[in-house]
């Protein structure tokens, strides 16, 4: 029996790669986030628990690329909503849905977080309180991974017609440098709920160290 074609074990090798370096830029983000202190106002809170969330889809987005991909990807769209959420928290968020947000989780605390505004509306609260360029980029990405992403979730003709064909290294490679652009984004957001600028130049000093394993990357300003 033949085995695997040269092309794609030097595919796969690449990605291996690929995924190494994106570990190694998630333990420096995480370090970051490590030592900043966050202020204690209601916003730098939540958007602080958000970011770490997203910090959390992130991780699991690199675990499962290889071994399960359609998860991974499914994924994706976690850690994009609860990057929104953060940046919406900080900037746009009022504050009612704050306290909705941040309540102790009882039956009543998750009746009255559904009323919690979905991305398209924190985007457009975003477009007029938000910091320059933050909706656009956001909705960028939306506009870009939402139809894909939401057939992973929901089980569509995405994830069914891969599992028939497979998943080419380039794919995974594309959905994993989407995945460490948002890992990237929260150092951002970390200068913004800290108020220390030094992370502006944490951030920068990553992109282009990892620029190998990030796509361009467009960050809006704290």
């Amino acid at each position: 029996m033949d085995g695997p074609e040269p092309q794609l074990i030097n595919a796969l090798e690449r990605l291996t790669a690929e995924l190494e370096r994106s570990v190694a830029l998630e333990t420096l983000v995480c370090a970051a986030w490590e030592r900043g202190e966050v202020r204690s106002e209601p916003s730098a809170i939540a958007a602080a628990g958000l970011c770490s969330l997203s910090l959390e889809h992130g991780r699991a987005v690199r675990m499962l690329l290889v071994e399960v991909p359609p998860s991974a990807t499914a994924l994706l769209r976690s850690q994009f909503e609860a990057l929104v959420r953060a940046v919406w928290a900080r900037h746009a968020a009022k504050e009612s849905e704050l306290a909705r947000l941040l309540a102790p989780l009882t039956p009543e605390s998750q009746q009255a977080a559904k009323k919690l505004p979905g991305v398209p509306d924190m985007l457009a609260a975003l477009e007029t309180l938000g910091p320059r360029g933050a909706a656009a980029l956001l909705g960028r990405a939306r506009a870009r991974l939402w139809d894909g992403l939401n057939s992973y979730v929901h089980g569509g003709i995405h994830p069914f017609q891969r599992g028939e064909s497979g998943y080419p290294a380039q794919l995974l490679s594309d959905l994993l440098k989407n995945t460490n652009a948002m890992t990237m984004l929260t150092v951002i957001m970390l200068a913004e709920i800290t108020g220390d600028a030094e992370f502006v130049a944490v951030m920068n000093a990553l992109h282009h160290e990892f620029a190998d394993v990030l796509p361009e990357l467009e960050p809006f300003p704290a």
